[in-house]
């Protein structure tokens, strides 16, 4: 199974120990171990060896700081964040300056607290094997966001077509969409395009391809948009080897800022290169039983190869206004909070039919306005509608269980 990152908590405060290693187990990280400031700290830490440090700040600072250093001193590879309740700029330089990764304003949620982890140690990653030599020969390279459902009919291209155009659309970076759909690939007649070329033809000139001549192989949608299309025919698929699909989402990584890449409803060798490659999994699961059931059971196929699932954010997509399984089960079942809860919005549906993202043709709609703020929580930027965008997913989870209940309750009255 993949190892689930082990966290050690330091505070002096009792209570604040135990309100913080709750929240860590609710955003799926392991406890390792609980201490106060000191040698208590350091000790524990030496015994435990935890992957990540979080250290509660409190007065006298000079106390935290001086844990932090000797934390530090002890264990110079494991990443420590700080939190603490004061808004004080000047104490969380002091933190950073102390050896900090990052600094987080308490109360601290769980996304906070699951972003901050996997930062902290993709971040002590990437240093490792700068140390180890091992990045001499990368290139500049975008984010790549695989967006995944263990089922068909879940709307994961939906999902991609309308996350991309509006990550186009937000951002304004350069934005390719990868239909790598080795079944039925259905990309490009969401976005009414006829492609010309499609990554059979990319994947067999892949030895003479350069930055130059990659363009000729990439359909322009009118928003901006590139599109790499699947082949019309899918038995076309079989030239494209893992190893090929490998070579060709790195060299677009190498060429634009991000890379959405839509997949197959099942863990075949493409899909699993796709995976591999992301540095954000979208897992797109429906409130249908059958969904949450093949979800678990890719999960635990992943886990037996030691995939990272802290790349893995789960999506709900309701495709009916009816109950189903909630979002609460889901994470239970699944062992991963929900991460953004796509409404049910039969424009959303209907515009993917007439070839239209609705993100562009009904931009108002209440699942556009859902997968829009998506895209911009992805990048950084805070959906203006919502407040803190951290909290924007908690607040939104709320509301989808309170109008179940609701409408549960008049359903019976009546």
């Amino acid at each position: 199974m993949a190892k689930i990152p082990a966290v050690l908590v330091v505070d002096q405060d009792a209570k604040a120990r135990y309100d913080m290693k709750r929240a860590v187990k609710q955003s799926s990280f392991v406890i390792a171990g609980e201490a106060g400031f000191g040698t208590e700290a350091v000790s524990m830490a030496v015994e435990l060896k935890p992957d990540v440090v979080l250290l509660g700040v409190r007065e006298p600072v000079m106390r935290s700081m001086q844990t932090v250093e000797s934390l530090l001193n002890a264990l110079p590879e494991t990443p420590i964040v700080v939190y603490s309740a004061s808004r004080d700029i000047d104490m969380a330089r002091r933190a950073m300056l102390a050896g900090a990764r990052d600094f987080l304003t308490a109360p601290v949620s769980t996304e906070d607290i699951s972003q901050s982890i996997a930062s902290v140690l993709e971040s002590e990653e990437r240093r490792q094997m700068r140390l180890r030599g091992q990045t001499a020969s990368w290139g500049p390279q975008g984010t790549v966001i695989t967006v995944f459902g263990a089922k068909g009919g879940v709307g994961k291209t939906t999902v991609s077509v309308n996350l991309a155009a509006a990550l186009v659309q937000e951002t304004g970076q350069s934005i390719v969409l990868v239909d790598g759909d080795n079944g039925f690939g259905d990309v490009c007649g969401m976005l009414d395009i006829q492609p010309e070329r499609s990554v059979v033809d990319l994947a067999r000139d892949l030895s003479s391809v350069t930055r130059d001549t990659l363009p000729k192989y990439l359909m322009q949608h009118s928003s901006g948009l590139n599109v790499l299309a699947a082949p019309s025919q899918t038995m076309a698929w079989r030239a494209v080897k893992a190893d090929d699909f490998r070579k060709i989402v790195e060299l677009l990584s190498k060429s634009h800022d991000i890379v959405v890449i839509d997949t197959v409803g099942i863990l075949n060798d493409l899909t699993l290169v796709a995976l591999q490659a992301a540095s954000l999994v979208l897992w797109v699961v429906t409130t249908e039983f059958a969904s949450v059931r093949d979800s678990l059971r890719a999960l635990e196929a992943l886990r037996s190869a030691s995939y990272p699932e802290e790349r893995v954010r789960i999506v709900t997509n309701d495709l009916a206004t009816r109950d189903g399984v909630r979002a609460t089960t889901i994470q239970e079942v699944l062992g991963h909070q929900v991460f953004w809860q796509v409404p049910f919005d039969q424009r959303v549906r209907g515009d993917g039919q007439v070839g239209e993202p609705a993100v562009l043709r009904h931009p108002l709609a209440a699942g556009s306005r859902s997968l829009t703020d998506l895209a911009k929580t992805i990048v950084g930027i805070q959906p203006a509608r919502q407040g803190l965008f951290s909290r924007l997913r908690v607040l939104m989870g709320r509301e989808g269980e309170r109008q179940r209940n609701t409408t549960t309750k008049e359903s019976q009255a009546s």
